[in-house]
């Protein structure tokens, strides 16, 4: 009987073709003449887990398997190869029946004879049809025999291929090692001898490709490189050393605390499976090389034949191009023509895979020289500006970190409980780092080499603009040096546009440029762009002023229809379409470049000068008014003017402000007063941020300067609107009442009447509505006596407001009724639709629903005409208070949604406030007491810190009711108590009846009956 192993299992008679009798047969041979217990047998049969019924199998299968190879022989007969025993079952194999004993007997014969011996390893590997055991899976006792056989057949092939080359039959060799090599190219023993052989065969260039196949293949397998012999081979046949120990593997370490960037290393990732150059660019500082280095090391193992790095910065792609060569094994023969490096290059990368890495690169070019020729290579580079002449490339833009990731790379360098600790502090000093990586970083090692310090305290420094670049520095980094470096990479034109831009300390429009630059409009923006591509300046997004989208239905007059704006995409404000090619792009610096480029200020203040005529020209264009003795403004720009006035006045805001206080700082008195007066014409109401201020005070220093005491008395009369739209009553008093006294000694009626309106609002709020009254009704004489019916009619509405304050609900319908024909008579469609508004309100109040959603329908209609948001959210603040009462909390609380939305937008907290305060009683109608709290207190922080008496009352008689709602009548009693004594001491008595109304609800107190019985006979009289 004969039995076969090396291979597939066979034997002379015919075997079972099921698995489990085969497999014990094979773990039989495997321990041929040997017992192998039954529990072996039970693991071999059943290596995930044996059935309860195991045993009884095993004993079936062996009877089966006794049968086949002993037919008509008992278990116990003599001649039976399957025999039983205590120690479990054996099978007798006598000799010459095995091939794998045939195997094993060959390799050991002829060893004291050369050639016999060569002859006996032919024949023992000439017993091998495949691999052992190979149609038949068995358990680990029968899977380490196959390894161990397949061990020595190793062994065997070794010895012979080692013979072969030495009697000098290199033909042999490749013959039976090309098979063995291509299906196993990991193994350096055979790679090396078939090398060998090749290269003694005169197959020089074959030989070395098995052997950077080999060094791929090992990279790839096990991450690791060639061994000495095979470097060895190399050294041999390539006449070179192999200059590392494998592949060049030059990539940095990796940035240890890299955080965040997901997208930008996924983006990474998919473009180095493509051909083309992946082009990292960005600022100065951004974390470009960070991210090359972080996204390189995950990618390196699909470039197994190595990865080059170098920088570019003051080197020559030449002396680049020699040391990549060298690394990839070039000859210095080779090296010696400098003419043929490139050729050279291409044909060493042509079928490899490499990564290479190009950092610092400042020009197309230097790209070109080093780009690799495989279509399995990949170039990645950095670089502060686009490269947009490289064919093929992907470029990648690296923008400033965002807050969660500027926070967690913050946290993994200075650590987490750290920055929880001080929440504020931090994010104060991450806005101060501007999302630039290297600024992050920086501020993150002075925080770890100082435990003890607060975050707090470098955040102060760091927030001094003066201090700034200094503090963002340690050790060899900081961010000064970078900036400065970005610049000297600029020629000298360039850098001094930079400054000139610098001195606006904003966004720029690209009209002004071109004023700065004394050139055509087209030349300023590609001047502009060509500083884009290099991240010097960035495009500025919308102004703070620009509307969008959102415009509600008109014609609708249903509380229910009023509840659902409609959008109309693509539209300019008003449902105007704009030409695109009319708007005006705006360019900012970044903080740090402004920072370093003020510390030397432009000197050409001709080209500043130029700049602020140019945009006082362009706003008087905008309010209607020849631009005397001012240069001709640029066509493009002034056609953007002529096409939509009010929309340019909205972008160009910040920029009039940020003019006149260029003007101002130069000591251009004049040119700073009428920028400061186009300014406040058409920035309109409210004015909010510190630009109000701060051009009302210049245009009033360069009144004072001109001695004009009507231009005096105009601006004292715009700071205090300034103030008292930000809320400032005092100084707004102050400022008024130096204004009336300005326009008093003028003899002006018209200005006197204006200013007296104006203080009549703050002595309201401030308590003293006998003195508003007063100076109303004073208003109102001198405003008629001059004919201002505009004046007569903003003055009648104020004093309507006022009379519903204080209870005298006939005298305010009348007002707001004067109010509103005084304005038709007018033409005043604003000063109407304001009058409509307060009108409305007093009515909803009082149950007038219909005639207050009609009043506001049209304001809203004409809010929206006239583009004026801060208009439009106090109108939608009245409709969303009118649908709350008339019971529909749900479309009240969208409207009052859109209106906080608006005022926020707008930066008015003040109005913002009142917004709030709608939203809690919606929020209660609703039933959500919890929701009307959180609004209440957001709304009392706000009118705390104002010092709004008024609107404290609204929100304690707000919460009072919510209070009451719960059922917390204590706190309910007590917070309308609060209430009702703030509106006695304000003087609002019809407010104080509602909260002393409120408050009889929930306590039966007869000082409280009492009080009301009081107020409402002083309400009647």
């Amino acid at each position: 009987m004969r039995f076969e192993v090396l291979g597939p299992m066979t034997a002379t008679v015919a075997l079972p073709s099921a698995a489990q009798p085969r497999r014990l047969l094979a773990v039989l041979l495997a321990r041929a003449g040997q017992f192998v217990g039954r529990d072996t047998l039970v693991d071999e049969l059943w290596p995930d887990g044996a059935p309860s019924s195991a045993a009884a199998i095993v004993q079936v299968t062996v009877s089966k398997l006794r049968k086949t190879l002993s037919p008509g022989l008992g278990a116990a007969e003599a001649g039976q190869r399957l025999r039983s025993g205590p120690r479990g079952y054996a099978l007798s194999v006598e000799p010459g029946e095995l091939d794998a004993d045939d195997f094993l007997t060959l390799l050991s014969a002829g060893a004291d004879d050369r050639a016999q011996r060569r002859r006996a390893l032919e024949r023992a590997l000439a017993c091998w049809r495949g691999d052992a055991f190979a149609d038949v899976a068995g358990g680990p006792l029968l899977e380490a025999h196959k390894l161990w056989l397949e061990d020595r057949r190793s062994a065997a092939l070794l010895q012979l291929v080692e013979l072969e080359l030495a009697d000098g039959d290199g033909r042999a060799v490749v013959e039976r090692l090309d098979p063995v090599v291509a299906a196993r190219p990991a193994d350096e023993r055979f790679a090396a001898r078939l090398a060998s052989a090749l290269g003694a065969v005169g197959h020089r260039e074959s030989a070395l490709e098995v052997l950077r196949r080999t060094r791929r293949a090992l990279w790839e397998e096990a991450g690791v490189w060639p061994g000495d012999d095979l470097v060895a081979v190399y050294r041999r046949i390539a006449g070179t050393e192999w200059t590392t120990p494998g592949p060049p593997a030059e990539l940095p370490p990796a940035v240890p605390d890299f955080t965040g960037r997901g997208a930008e290393l996924a983006d990474v990732g998919r473009a180095l499976r493509g051909p083309g150059p992946v082009v990292l660019h960005g600022a100065a500082g951004a974390g470009k090389s960070a991210l090359a280095v972080q996204a390189a090391w995950r990618a390196r193992r699909r470039f197994p034949d190595g990865q080059l790095t170098a920088s570019l910065r003051g080197t020559e792609p030449a002396t680049v191009l020699t040391r990549f060569l060298r690394l990839l094994g070039a000859t210095p023969a080779e090296l010696a023509d400098r003419a043929g490096l490139t050729g050279l290059w291409r044909s060493y990368t042509a079928d490899r895979r490499l990564l290479v890495l190009l950092e610092d690169v400042t020009t197309e070019a230097q790209v070109r020289a080093l780009l690799p020729s495989g279509p399995g290579c990949a170039t990645l580079v950095t670089t502060r500006r686009e490269l947009p002449g490289l064919c093929g490339a992907r470029p990648i833009p690296v923008t400033g970190l965002s807050t969660e990731d500027a926070w967690a790379l913050l946290a993994a360098i200075a650590g987490e409980s750290r920055l929880r600790a001080e929440p504020e502090a931090v994010q104060r000093l991450l806005g101060c780092c501007a999302g630039l990586a290297l600024a992050v970083r920086i501020a993150g090692a002075k925080l770890a080499a100082r435990p003890n310090q607060r975050v707090a305290e470098l955040t102060a420094r760091v927030a001094d603009d003066r201090r700034r670049l200094d503090e963002l520095a340690t050790g060899d980094l900081a961010v000064r040096a970078v900036v400065t470096s970005a610049l000297r990479e600029r020629p000298a034109p360039d850098r001094s546009l930079l400054r000139l831009l610098a001195a606006f300390e904003g966004p720029v429009p690209d009209w002004c440029v071109a004023a700065l630059l004394d050139c055509p409009l087209d030349e300023a923006r590609d001047r502009l762009e060509a500083l884009a591509a290099a991240h010097l300046v960035d495009r500025a997004g919308p102004a703070s002023g620009e509307r969008t989208g959102d415009r509600p239905g008109e014609g609708l007059r249903s509380l229910s229809a009023l509840a659902g704006p409609a959008d109309r995409a693509g539209e300019e404000p008003g449902g105007r379409s704009g030409p695109a090619d009319l708007a005006a792009s705006r360019w900012a610096l970044p903080p740090f470049a402004r920072l370093l480029l003020t510390e030397s200020p432009e000197t050409d203040t001709a080209a500043l000068r130029r700049a602020c005529e140019a945009t006082l020209a362009l706003a008087e264009h905008a309010r209607g008014r020849p631009p005397a003795g001012l240069p001709k403004p640029d066509p493009a720009a002034a056609k953007r003017v002529a096409t939509d006035p009010g929309a340019w006045a909205a972008e160009e805001t910040a920029h009039l402000a940020a003019a006149a206080r260029l003007a101002g700082a130069h000591g251009w008195h004049d040119l700073t007063e009428r920028l400061a007066d186009a300014c406040t014409a058409l920035a309109g109401t409210p004015w909010l941020g510190h630009a109000a201020r701060a051009v009302s005070v210049l245009g009033l220093a360069a009144a004072r300067r001109r001695q004009d005491p009507r231009a005096e008395a105009e601006k004292l009369y715009n700071l205090g609107s300034v103030h008292w739209q930000h809320g400032h009553g005092r100084q707004a008093r102050n400022y008024f009442v130096m204004a009336e006294h300005r326009f008093r000694q003028l003899d002006d009626p018209q200005g006197t009447g204006a200013v007296l309106a104006a203080l009549a609002d703050v002595h309201l709020d401030g308590g003293d509505p006998r003195a508003a009254e007063a100076e109303l009704v004073e208003a109102l004489g001198l405003l008629g006596a001059c004919g201002d019916r505009h004046g007569q009619a903003a003055a009648a509405a104020q004093l309507g407001s006022l009379a519903e304050d204080v209870g005298d609900v006939r005298r305010a319908v009348e007002s707001f009724e004067a109010s509103m024909l005084l304005a038709s008579e007018c033409d005043d469609e604003r000063g109407h639709d304001q009058a409509a508004k307060r009108y409305a309100d007093v009515l909803r109040r009082h149950g007038g629903y219909d005639r207050a959603a009609d009043l506001l329908t049209g304001a809203l209609g004409g809010a929206v005409r006239t583009r004026e948001r801060h208009w439009e959210a106090h109108v939608l603040r009245s409709l969303g208070a009118l649908h709350t009462e008339a019971g529909e909390p749900g479309d009240g609380e969208r409207f009052l949604t859109r209106s906080l939305t608006l005022f926020e937008q707008i930066g008015h907290r003040h109005a913002a406030a009142y917004t709030h305060r709608c939203l809690a009683e919606a929020r209660r109608s609703a039933g959500d007491p919890a929701g009307a709290r959180w609004h209440l207190r957001v709304a009392m922080g706000v009118f705390r810190e104002l010092g709004d008496r008024r609107g404290a009352g609204y929100t304690l008689l707000s919460l009072g009711r919510t209070h009451a709602d719960e059922g917390a009548g204590p706190e309910a009693a007590r917070l309308l108590r609060t209430s009702a004594g703030l509106f006695r001491e304000l003087g609002f008595p019809l407010w104080e009846l509602r909260a002393l109304r409120e408050l009889t609800a929930v306590t039966s107190e007869s000082p409280v009956r009492d009080r009301t019985r009081e107020v409402l006979t002083k309400i009647s009289t």
